[in-house]
């Protein structure tokens, strides 16, 4: 999968969106530590499961823009960035979810998350430099 990402697109491709929406989901709602972890989470969100779903996907394309620029370059395409950034990072979700009265992160606290997450793939799986903040086109440095 990874090598048919594409640096420039700005926005995230449809057919990466819908693998990291799925692994997004996996990490916001289940656990191996909690069975309950589906119920903890939606006790505290004041909606649908379909709309929990649909608020943290807006979370994407904010990942795609921290990684974009690095992805194609990775050999690997063995779902280990899926699993390590989108599906930790909806486990984090979710924590701040339940010890936030259902609320998600502002963008500043979820672009850190995110900065710290492909931040530490990167370091583990490439020899790239660390991301910065995108600049104001979208790109990050």
């Amino acid at each position: 999968m990874l090598c048919a990402l594409n640096p420039k697109d700005q926005s995230l491709p449809g057919f990466t969106a819908a693998v990291w929406g799925a692994f997004l989901y996996e990490g916001l709602m289940t656990s191996t530590r909690n069975r309950q972890r589906r119920q903890d989470v939606m006790r505290h969100w004041d909606g649908s499961p379909f709309q929990l779903l649909q608020e943290c996907c807006r979370y994407l394309e904010r990942i795609w823009l921290h990684s974009r620029s690095f992805l194609p370059q990775l050999s690997r395409s063995d779902g280990s960035y899926e699993h390590e950034v989108i599906a930790h990072f909806g486990e984090l979700l979710g924590y701040h979810l339940i010890l936030n009265e259902g609320r998600l992160p502002d963008d500043d606290e979820a672009d850190a998350l995110i900065r710290d997450l492909v931040n530490r793939y990167r370091a583990e799986n490439s020899r790239a430099s660390p991301i910065t903040a995108p600049d104001k086109s979208g790109f990050t440095q």
